[in-house]
């Protein structure tokens, strides 16, 4: 991951990078960052991937378009699997369409949207006429757009995502916001609960949609676990690299998302030491395995990796419970009797 520029022409608001300074990276910079990591991968690692990171990544667009061209043609110890760039598309132009249309096999955009016009006005900057939805409908088909909600936005995410699916994205992700200033109560609980309600009335109604992430969660994995689970590659299988060649765990351990003092302490945990990811509350937990739970988030907000806010954790549970009850009514609508099976044995051990 290369962060590539610490600036963005929008300003969200829920946005955990509000410092906005004027850091770019260069493109000999990236060439160099890129070669040293590479050629510092053992024999565990069978291919590399290149993400461009902001920010908004395409204020860098020229650095982007060269550093791709560069990866392609160049030789490396190992093969290049993609390039990658998530983004809020509003800064696409003509020449930008024209060039990821002809590559886009090679390189994919990761489109940001907050789901209908409301939804992504409030939450990024009157942006929604910006953004060309089709471009990436039709470019990039089956990537995965990503939603994020804020409290203003809760009590819409059924009309989101509808919206966007009907349009005719196949695949969604959606997060609640999460930062030290997002203003989350108990009271948005029940939204939740009541917001995913409808959405397994829809997805019930359109069996050919796939769900999106937070109906999507896979109930098998809960018995599956050794204690010892770390949900994603932060330190290990990635690095993230500063516009000044500082190496860090991801962008949310980086002085873009951190203050300075947190991104230097970060720099001395061990991210092999799985222990270090486990709180003494999370650990009995029977829906440890499954848990949406976010490392840097935890480290930027509380200055702790392994310490989950309240809120998050009660989220999490109607998120659980929701997904019961969804693939449960879709297992009897199919007539799936050992997932029904399954997911009746599931509640009563939760229950005990």
């Amino acid at each position: 991951m290369l962060l590539v520029t610490h600036r963005c022409n929008l300003r969200c608001s829920y946005c955990y990078e509000p410092k906005q300074q004027a850091y770019d990276m260069t493109v000999t910079q990236a060439k160099q960052y890129v070669e040293e990591t590479v050629c510092a991968m053992d024999d565990s690692y069978d291919e590399f991937e290149v993400q461009f990171m902001g920010g908004e990544p395409l204020l860098r667009y020229p650095l982007i378009m060269e550093v791709s061209e560069w990866l392609w043609n160049e030789t490396f110890p190992k093969p290049l699997a993609q390039v990658f760039a998530p983004t809020n598309g509003t800064l696409l132009t003509d020449e930008m369409k024209a060039w990821f249309s002809e590559n886009k096999e090679r390189i994919c955009l990761g489109l940001s949207f907050d789901g209908n016009r409301m939804m992504q006005n409030i939450n990024r900057s009157n942006s929604y006429a910006n953004v060309d939805l089709d471009f990436f409908l039709t470019t990039w088909p089956n990537q995965t757009v990503k939603m994020t909600l804020s409290p203003e936005t809760l009590a819409m995410l059924y009309e989101g995502v509808a919206e966007l699916h009907l349009i005719g994205f196949k695949y969604l992700t959606a997060d609640l916001a999460m930062g030290k200033d997002i203003a989350w109560d108990t009271r948005h609980l029940s939204v939740l609960n009541e917001q995913l309600s409808r959405l397994s009335d829809f997805y019930l109604a359109h069996p050919e949609i796939p769900c999106m992430s937070m109906l999507n969660l896979d109930l098998s994995l809960v018995e599956q676990t050794d204690g010892k689970t770390k949900r994603c590659g932060c330190g290990e299988t990635l690095v993230c690299i500063d516009y000044d060649g500082k190496q860090y765990a991801c962008h949310l351990f980086s002085p873009i998302t951190a203050s300075k003092e947190q991104a230097i302490a970060s720099q001395r945990i061990d991210f092999t030491d799985y222990s270090v990811f486990q709180s003494i509350m999370c650990k009995d937990c029977l829906l440890n395995p499954i848990c949406n739970i976010c490392y840097g988030m935890n480290y930027f907000c509380n200055g702790d990796v392994a310490k989950q806010s309240s809120f998050s954790c009660s989220a999490f549970k109607i998120q659980f419970l929701a997904n019961c009850a969804f693939q449960y009514r879709r297992a009897k609508a199919s007539g799936d009797y050992k997932e029904i099976g399954y997911i009746k044995q599931l509640i009563e051990s939760i229950n005990e």
